[in-house]
C-alpha cells in the first residue's frame, strides 16, 4: 500500500531549487565576493595591479564574462568550462570573473587571476609557449611526417596501387572445378 502526497513531485523540485541556490550562495560567500564593494578584495588589486582596461556593463559584460567562463576548466568536473558547469565553485568563478571584468581588468588579468589560484591547469587551452609548444606543434609534425611516408610509397610504386596476381596453381582450379560441380548439380 504506497501513501502519496498531492504535490510531492513539485515539492521535490522545490526543495532541489531552494538546496542549489544555498549551496550557490555559500560558494559565493566562502570566495569572498559578498560583501564587498564591487565583488574585490583588496588582495586582488595587489595581484593583478590596475585594470588594463575599461569597466564593462549590460550585455557588453555578460557576453565578456561568458567568453573568459569558457576559456577556462571547472576545477570539480575538469571535462567542462566554468561556463558549462554548474557546480557551486563554477557558480563562484563566474560571479569573480564578471566582478573583475566590470572593473576593468582584461581577459588575460582575469586568467591570471584564476592561475594564481589553481594554476596553468585552469586554462582549457594551454599557453603556445615554452613545453607546451610541444603540445600544440605535435599533431602537425604528426601530420607532416604521415604524408611524407604516403608521398614517398606512392612515389617509389609510381604511383599506381599494385595488384597482387598470382599463378594458378593446378590444384587449386581442380578444386574450384569439383565445388562448381558439386553446387550445379
Amino acid at each position: 500500500m504506497s501513501h502519496s502526497r498531492p504535490g510531492g513531485a513539485p515539492r521535490a523540485a522545490r526543495a532541489r531549487r531552494v538546496v542549489g541556490t544555498a549551496l550557490a550562495v555559500l560558494a559565493i560567500c566562502s570566495t569572498g565576493v559578498v560583501g564587498q564593494q564591487g565583488g574585490l578584495d583588496p588582495r586582488d588589486v595587489e595581484l593583478l595591479g590596475e585594470p588594463a582596461g575599461p569597466p564593462l556593463a549590460g550585455d557588453e559584460l555578460a557576453a565578456a564574462t561568458e567568453e573568459v567562463a569558457g576559456l577556462m576548466r571547472c576545477p570539480v568536473c575538469q571535462g567542462l568550462s566554468v561556463a558549462d558547469s554548474h557546480t557551486p565553485s563554477a557558480l563562484a568563478m563566474r560571479v569573480k570573473t564578471e566582478a573583475l571584468l566590470q572593473a576593468g581588468y582584461s581577459r588575460e588579468q582575469v586568467l591570471t587571476y584564476f592561475e594564481s589560484s589553481y594554476g596553468e591547469f585552469i586554462r582549457l587551452a594551454p599557453r603556445a609557449e615554452g613545453f607546451n609548444l610541444v603540445v600544440w606543434l605535435l599533431p602537425a609534425v604528426g601530420l607532416l611526417i604521415g604524408g611524407l611516408l604516403v608521398w614517398r610509397r606512392l612515389r617509389s610504386s609510381g604511383g599506381a596501387v599494385e595488384t597482387v596476381q598470382t599463378e594458378e596453381d593446378p590444384e587449386l582450379a581442380a578444386y574450384r572445378e569439383r565445388v562448381r560441380r558439386e553446387v550445379e548439380g
